[in-house]
């Protein structure tokens, strides 16, 4: 036995843990201290492997991170390759998923789930409804129930765009990824009925959601209790000739709505959020 390899192994199964939570590598040393309640400096020489763990901080990682121990300590249980960030394909939606990914398959293989790479995000379909085109094996995927985060933004997407590649799933799996709560919405319906029940910090919402454009919507959280939320509307229409410039800039003035065009160049819709919600 090597103390030093083991702590650094058990730091390492501690990092993918919480990469399977969402928590970004540039938080993880910060949120280990507060979970062991560590200044950041001992959370530091731990999450290098230089620190021993003792039992009880294993312990009470395994309850945070709803990790088993055996899980954190066990070297066998390295996984061969890092998680990627997915969409998981259950049929009527794309679920955001960590996805162990494997090599492309080949031809008599018979997976029953394979990953597709489309617009630089990895998709897990099964292989009998897979896209055509480079397929890779799927060795795991972990699918865990979203639920609402206190200390990040709740954002409601609305986009009704079809296809593979729905855009309200693009923009949640983005925002998602760097700090905020997104749930996407896929018509105007089910949207209303949301923000009837939930308490949403900011609103992306695209200009023409199926038979109506936004308007109503946007009027409906203007009276609400949170009449105050940033609301950015996104709108790909109006060089087609199918939006009219004078309605959204009426919108603009009368419901104080920011406008992006789409395709939604993700930096720039977040750095429009941050900047709204005046966050760093």
């Amino acid at each position: 036995m090597n103390p030093a390899q083991d702590n650094l192994i058990i730091a390492q199964h501690i990092g993918q843990a919480m990469d399977r939570l969402g928590i970004p590598r540039s938080k993880q040393t910060r949120t280990l201290a507060e979970m062991l309640e560590l200044s950041f400096a001992q959370a530091h020489r731990k999450m290098k492997g230089q620190s021993n763990w003792t039992i009880v901080e294993l312990h009470t990682l395994s309850n945070a991170l709803s990790e088993p121990v055996t899980s954190l300590i066990d070297p066998r249980q390295t996984p061969a390759r890092a998680p990627h960030t997915a969409l998981f394909d259950i049929g009527s939606r794309l679920v955001p998923c960590l996805a162990w990914i494997g090599d492309e398959i080949a031809p008599d293989d018979a997976p029953e789930f394979v990953a597709v790479r489309a617009a630089n995000v990895w998709q897990i379909h099964p292989a009998d409804q897979a896209p055509t085109g480079r397929q890779h094996a799927v060795e795991q995927v972990e699918i865990r129930p979203r639920h609402h985060r206190l200390d990040k933004p709740a954002v409601a997407v609305v986009d009704d765009d079809g296809g593979m590649l729905k855009t309200a799933d693009m923009i949640c799996l983005y925002l998602n990824d760097h700090g905020f709560d997104a749930q996407p919405y896929y018509d105007a319906a089910s949207f209303r009925h949301a923000i009837r029940h939930i308490a949403f910090d900011a609103f992306v919402l695209d200009w023409q959601l199926d038979t109506e454009t936004a308007e109503a919507a946007i009027s409906e959280i203007r009276l609400s209790g949170n009449a105050q939320a940033p609301i950015l509307l996104l709108t790909g229409q109006l060089e087609a000739g199918h939006a009219d410039e004078s309605d959204i800039a009426n919108v603009m003035t009368s419901f104080d709505v920011s406008v992006l065009e789409k395709p939604a160049r993700m930096p720039l819709l977040m750095a429009a959020l941050n900047k709204k919600l005046v966050r760093p």
